[in-house]
């Protein structure tokens, strides 16, 4: 499913292109996230893999998260004779700015960085790099991850791409609708699935993918699925799950999903048996209903009043017409009081 998320929704696509034509164009990125992004390492693979497509000249460095950015860059990209002629009056920035036999300078620098600090030091150098460097010059360019919602410096020469500002509610029911194409259920009950699995899991992708693929049991006990996935796996990069509702909350979720859903569908059950037996039930109004309400015309009246002229013998169905009409009926009431229904219960409706 991790090539559906990075391959085929279409803001996932963009975001990767986003950064890629920054790259090549030699502009330094800050990446940004609130959540961690779903399947870092296929997207690492593919970012590198689309820029190295076009520009086969600069490779990819992966700096390891250090406390100085100019002390590391010196030690690691500086023979020992140029490492001799730096001096701290100038500045690292500024050294390697002016420099011209370095290999600094051919290299995409990605960098993941965990502490407010560590970014400060990162944005002062490079931006002060890219300045000291100037327009016309082969430049290294940066790449830097910071995985907080913390508001960041703006540093001129580094543009910053959120993460959360490309992705939203539409992109996850697109990877839901796309990840449970293959799965062996009724058109209904897929578009359920997706529609429940986007509002369920949250802004963890990864999670919504553990759902779909064990869909099934998913089903049956969305809230039990997501306590046990939580609990007992991880993500594909080794961190935790993220998950910020409780049971109340998937509950209420679930019959939002059904709201969605399985009520139109029971409106069109409706508006499909009034059609059926218009004659019949037109032979029964006017009618009063328990709480005041009169209906004049068979398309207005509703499931409660039908089953009523069923059980007055007013309406004459078969045994499996009168199930499913008794089915719709209950599912409308439950719907109706903020109660949602079971898998067992949705099928029926089929």
């Amino acid at each position: 499913m991790k090539y559906v998320w990075w391959n085929q929704v279409t803001n996932a696509v963009h975001f990767i292109s986003d950064i890629k034509n920054c790259l090549l164009e030699e502009k330094s990125v800050l990446l940004k996230y609130s959540y961690a992004i779903p399947w870092h390492d296929l997207f690492v693979d593919i970012l590198k893999e689309s820029v190295a497509e076009q520009n086969a000249e600069k490779k990819f460095v992966d700096i390891p998260n250090v406390k100085e950015p100019g002390e590391y860059l010196l030690s690691e990209f500086c023979k020992k004779e140029k490492r001799a002629e730096y001096r701290p009056a100038k500045g690292y920035s500024k050294f390697f700015a002016e420099a011209e036999d370095i290999v600094l300078h051919d290299r995409y620098l990605w960098i993941q960085v965990d502490t407010k600090e560590g970014l400060e030091k990162w944005l002062d150098f490079i931006s002060e790099y890219i300045k000291e460097r100037g327009k016309n010059k082969n430049k290294a360019v940066f790449l830097l991850e910071w995985s907080e919602s913390t508001p960041v410096s703006q540093k001129k020469g580094i543009r910053v791409l959120s993460f959360d500002d490309y992705i939203g509610e539409y992109d996850r029911i697109v990877f839901a609708v796309l990840a449970s194409s293959d799965i062996k259920e009724n058109v209904f009950i897929k578009n359920y699935i997706a529609e429940l699995v986007s509002n369920v899991s949250g802004n963890d992708i990864e999670l919504s993918a553990e759902c779909i693929s064990g869909y099934k049991a998913f089903l049956d006990n969305p809230a039990h699925f997501i306590e046990e996935v939580i609990q007992n796996k991880t993500r594909s990069d080794g961190s935790a799950y993220f998950y910020e509702g409780d049971i109340d909350t998937i509950q209420h979720l679930i019959w939002l999903s059904q709201i969605k859903t399985v009520y139109p569908r029971l409106e069109e059950f409706r508006e499909a048996f009034v059609e059926k037996y218009a004659n019949a039930i037109a032979n029964n109004l006017p009618i009063q209903t328990s709480y005041g309400e009169t209906y004049d015309d068979p398309k207005d009246v509703e499931l409660g009043t039908l089953m009523y002229m069923v059980g007055n013998r007013n309406l004459s169905l078969n045994s499996s017409e009168y199930e499913n009409l008794k089915n719709h009926k209950e599912a409308r009431n439950k719907l109706s009081h903020l109660t949602s229904l079971s898998i067992n219960e949705i099928r029926k409706l089929l």
